[in-house]
């Protein structure tokens, strides 16, 4: 039995990833979630998700990662690899007092070890709840491979639940913005 499966050779499947400059990211392409992986999404969805709004339901291909830097196609596992590609690809950390814009990214970064947690991508500044509130990033992720997709305020996600102390950082791949000043 354990011949014919050194026979078969790896069966995990994977697609050419690579950053701007051209260094190979490795992936997987993840299985469609099954009954179990499902049920487990929507006990986590109904727990924590009251203030989401669901994109997509569970499915499987891609994770959060794969979602910003693989256009859905895959599952790219290894945080140091996603520095790489916040690096090759020309992405700065916006600095405080810089709002983000849509398509702009939000990490979820562990204080402890500054290992990034989770990637999801603006889809807008929304009006809080009060005439007197800020804007807020709205976000779009998923939060693993086998979940749905979906939206939700940019402090909204299951890592504080969990006991994780986590920093959210911005990233763009947007030139610097320069001040002009013109004559009057």
């Amino acid at each position: 039995m354990f011949e014919t499966a050194e026979l078969l050779g790896p069966t995990e499947k994977s697609i050419i990833v690579q950053t701007r400059k051209g260094t190979n990211i490795k992936n997987t392409v993840e299985p469609e979630p099954g009954f179990r992986e499902r049920r487990r999404y929507q006990a986590v969805f109904d727990k924590f998700g009251n203030n989401w709004g669901e994109r997509k339901t569970a499915t499987g291909v891609y994770n959060c990662a794969g979602h910003v830097w693989a256009s859905r196609r895959a599952s790219l596992h290894d945080p140091k690899q996603w520095r790489v590609i916040l690096a090759d690809d020309g992405y700065r950390l916006l600095p405080q007092g810089e709002d983000p814009f849509p398509a702009d990214l939000v990490l979820y970064v562990n204080e402890e070890d500054n290992e990034i947690l989770h990637v999801g991508q603006i889809l807008e500044l929304r009006k809080g709840l009060t005439t007197n509130s800020s804007r807020k990033p709205w976000v779009l992720s998923k939060l693993d491979d086998q979940s749905g997709e979906v939206m939700h305020w940019v402090e909204d996600v299951l890592y504080g639940k969990q006991g994780f102390s986590f920093k959210i950082e911005y990233w763009t791949d947007r030139a610097i913005e320069r001040e002009t000043h013109h004559e009057r």
